[in-house]
């Protein structure tokens, strides 16, 4: 029995989705059988055809992850079409640690939904309970939604009054992904099977932890207070450059040991073009090596990302990058792009101290807000990537994160690292055969930091390192200790937040000064 998901309907986003959850896949081509595929994918793409071969593989006892428009070509029915901006798991939910799954799209409704509440309160998605109907279908197509490269404005929660926001993907990706995890995981569990996946973070651990810090505008000052604190608590942080502000004073100000150096911009502008950002990346890159430094990550001012970007990371050599515009809150993924490929997205927490800084947070209340996305990212297996700008100071909140970390035990990487040991993960994806209560693994990698994840029916679970084989009645099982679910006042972070018009006015005002005094001065 193939422990291997089928993709049917050809879509890239799958291909993505299921690289970030660590699952064997491949194309669907000629049959469709419950033994080679333990569960099968499936894009809005389908034809008749292929909507035949679906209807026989789930007679046969198959599982299918789909849309609700390929659940209704299967089932030969109609569907209602509808607005949704976002999904939240309802109480007793089977995705309850779930948090809200943004996706601001018209879909096609389930109408025997019984999962996943709508902005409006109604079902929207149907979880198949009988033996031959093992289907889980969502009212989107998650392959299309994951390569969505649309930007909102969204707040993000905090246990204070104020909500702290920022402009990012418009997608929640990463619970997107999240979802389709556990689809799977519920699907293999319904047909018996346990569910099988390479773990996220290296040598098993529960998460990993990685300090960005872009330089802007900090004074010498600055910055060498930041390094103080940093090497003090042995974090090995990331700087990305504000070259033109910190080029000649950068290896004055940071102690080098044990740091890793990054492009931030020359000038601190993301721009919609190719030869601009080029250009601009270049500009910084030549500064930087003209001083030594070795380069291998880059970061958009103001998180920016969008496919002219993306075109010029990967020509001027990056392995990765790391803008919240396309991706924030997830495992890291490599963008397609228009031509191909992209460098691999390294997503981060998109809120930083100076954020909260903005909306008078003091540093208790700052502490507890990170107290709050910690807690989450361990519950839910995430990385643990925050940001930070030198000039936003509040030192004592980051000596609360460092020994926060030490304190749960969270290893420390750059961000590099966890790039490059991401890389090797994609690349070592085993093909996985399950039979006689026994997990077989062919092409096992010989990085000994892989882990594998293994989740049985009745949810117990295990994080071992990847081996030829794997007897599951000698694995030490355990049930998640770490749990999360949705406050109760969660979902006040899609209620109006009368602060975004205000500061985005204010700040649209002292631009426009700015610029009448540059234009007096010139």
């Amino acid at each position: 029995m193939n422990l291997k998901i089928g993709i049917l309907g050809g879509h890239t986003g799958w291909h993505i989705l299921l690289q970030q959850i660590g699952v064997p896949h491949t194309d669907i081509t000629d049959s469709l059988l419950p033994d080679e595929f333990s569960v099968a994918v499936v894009s809005d793409t389908i034809d008749d055809r292929e909507s035949e071969m679906l209807r026989q593989y789930l007679a046969l006892g198959g599982a299918v992850l789909c849309s609700v428009k390929a659940y209704a070509r299967i089932r030969q029915i109609t569907a209602q079409l509808g607005q949704i901006d976002y999904l939240y798991p309802g109480h007793n939910s089977v995705f309850h640690s779930l948090g809200i799954v943004d996706i601001y799209a018209r879909c096609q409704l389930a109408w025997n939904a019984n999962e996943l509440k709508t902005n409006r309160g109604s079902f929207a998605a149907h979880v198949g309970t009988n033996v031959d109907d093992l289907v889980v279908a969502l009212p989107f197509d998650p392959a299309v939604l994951v390569t969505d490269q649309r930007v909102a404005t969204k707040s993000f929660y905090s246990p204070e009054r104020r909500l702290p926001f920022e402009t990012v993907s418009k997608v929640s990706k990463g619970e997107i992904r999240a979802l389709v995890l556990r689809c799977l995981e519920l699907l293999h569990h319904r047909r018996g099977l346990p569910f099988v996946h390479l773990w996220n973070f290296p040598n098993g651990a529960r998460s990993l932890f990685c300090l960005r810090i872009d330089t802007d505008n900090g004074t010498d000052e600055q910055l060498k207070n930041l390094s103080v604190i940093v090497h003090r608590n042995r974090i090995s942080g990331t700087w990305f450059v504000d070259t033109k502000n910190h080029a000649k004073s950068i290896k004055s100000c940071v102690k080098m040991d044990d740091q890793e150096f990054g492009v931030h911009c020359f000038n601190h502008e993301t721009f919609p073009d190719y030869e601009n950002n080029v250009k601009n990346i270049r500009k910084a890159q030549t500064i930087l090596r003209n001083s030594e430094f070795h380069l291998q990550g880059f970061a958009a001012p103001f998180g920016k990302w969008n496919n002219e970007l993306g075109r010029a990371i990967v020509d001027c050599g990056f392995e990765y990058s790391s803008e919240f515009s396309y991706d924030y809150d997830n495992l890291p993924s490599v963008p397609q792009l228009q031509d191909g490929s992209g460098a691999l997205q390294v997503p981060i927490h998109p809120i930083c101290i100076g954020s909260l800084n903005r909306h008078r947070y003091n540093s208790e209340q700052m502490i507890r807000y990170f107290a709050s996305v910690v807690e989450r990212k361990i519950a839910v297996c995430e990385p643990i990537i925050f940001y930070h700008h030198p000039r936003d100071m509040h030192l004592s909140v980051l000596e609360w994160l460092f020994q926060e970390m030490r304190y749960e035990k969270v290893p420390v990487k750059t961000m590099s690292e966890y790039a490059w040991w991401w890389k090797t993960r994609i690349s070592s994806i085993p093909e996985l055969q399950y039979a006689n209560k026994k997990v077989y693994f062919q092409g096992v990698h010989s990085d000994k930091s892989l882990y594998v994840r293994i989740v049985q029916p009745n949810r117990a679970e295990a994080i071992i390192p990847v081996s030829a084989q794997i007897v599951l009645e000698t694995v030490r099982w355990e049930q998640k200790s770490a749990v999360w679910t949705m406050p109760d006042d969660y979902l006040r972070t899609r209620r109006f937040n009368y602060r975004i018009p205000l500061v985005h006015g204010v700040d649209a005002a002292m631009n426009f000064v700015r610029k009448k005094k540059a234009v007096k001065k010139a």
